[in-house]
């Protein structure tokens, strides 16, 4: 897996890095050998109960002079992980660290169709110069999400997103800039088609050990799960509308926020998912749900 070799990197290049190091440093590697030989002596003293209390402090003394020489010539012995804090586990105490749903979303941002969207923000939005129908609605949306949303995460008021349309109205960028302006500020996104998704849960159900698995986690663990192409994935029995189901509940429940994109209409929605779900998405006490019309920008 990706962390794994990761960690086998940084240990592999520390390794490498050390033995130049003390190559180059003849009296940094007599110290480190001296205070080794001094450690065996301490246990050997210790499990024949002599006297220790010289060989403590030379050992005092010993680790004085490595610190010493260490950041005099700006030695570091310690594998240089990627992430800090994880030292590239992609676990913390047992919770996904955010270097991991950072680590996912470039994996599939590099995997799905909306690469060329990748570097799209809310300063990109140029609605408002744009002559189509739906240049004032959108301009409006973009500020409710920018600054009701992106910028007042933790306390905004809803929990899920719907943005419904024709190809080319915008759904996409729109969902982009918000994806990217809550990883600025630190928020874990999932970013992925439909059919991604069912990816994932096909892997999850029949239990192959790939890197769809490891992302199962995070489809209900991110802070917002963004689902783009909604409505466009296959229907395997047993796993989508099942999975689709129980991971909208548990992020619901959880708090987490989940937002779709999709062609369809409510009639079609309905059809496909059902009433109960799509009330999720419409409800207006917890959902922000948006049907944009207008004109196709990828023929402008």
């Amino acid at each position: 897996m990706i962390f794994d070799s990761k960690r086998a990197l940084a240990k592999d290049v520390a390794q490498r890095e050390n033995k130049a190091l003390l190559a180059m440093h003849p009296k940094f590697e007599e110290l480190l050998k001296t205070r080794k030989s001094v450690e065996i002596s301490l246990v050997k003293a210790k499990n024949k109960g002599e006297d220790i209390s010289q060989l403590q402090a030379q050992l005092e003394e010993l680790n004085i002079q490595i610190k010493i020489y260490a950041e005099e010539n700006q030695l570091v012995f310690m594998p240089k992980y990627s992430c800090p804090i994880c030292k590239d586990e992609g676990y913390v105490a047992g919770e996904p660290c955010e270097c991991l749903a950072k680590e996912y979303n470039a994996l599939l941002r590099e995997n799905c169709s909306l690469a060329p969207l990748n570097d799209f923000y809310f300063d990109d939005n140029k609605f408002a110069s744009l002559n189509v129908a739906q240049a004032k609605g959108m301009s409006k949306l973009y500020n409710i999400m920018q600054n009701k949303v992106c910028n007042n995460f933790d306390d905004c008021k809803w929990q899920n997103f719907m943005l419904a349309g024709s190809s080319g109205v915008g759904k996409s960028c729109l969902a982009t800039a918000t994806a990217n302006a809550l990883l600025n500020s630190n928020v874990s996104v999932l970013y992925l088609s439909a059919f991604e998704l069912v990816n994932v849960f096909l892997d999850k159900h029949t239990h192959k050990s790939t890197a769809l698995s490891k992302m199962f986690d995070y489809v209900t663990a991110c802070e917002m799960l963004i689902i783009d192409n909604f409505g466009e994935e296959p229907i395997y029995k047993n796993v989508t509308l099942e999975y689709l189901f129980s991971t909208v509940d548990k992020r619901m429940t959880s708090g987490k926020k989940t937002f779709i994109c999709t062609q369809l209409g409510p009639p079609h929605l309905i059809s496909r998912y059902g009433e109960t779900f799509l009330s999720k998405f419409t409800d207006k006490r917890y959902s922000l749900s948006v049907n944009i019309v207008g004109d196709n920008l990828r023929k402008i």
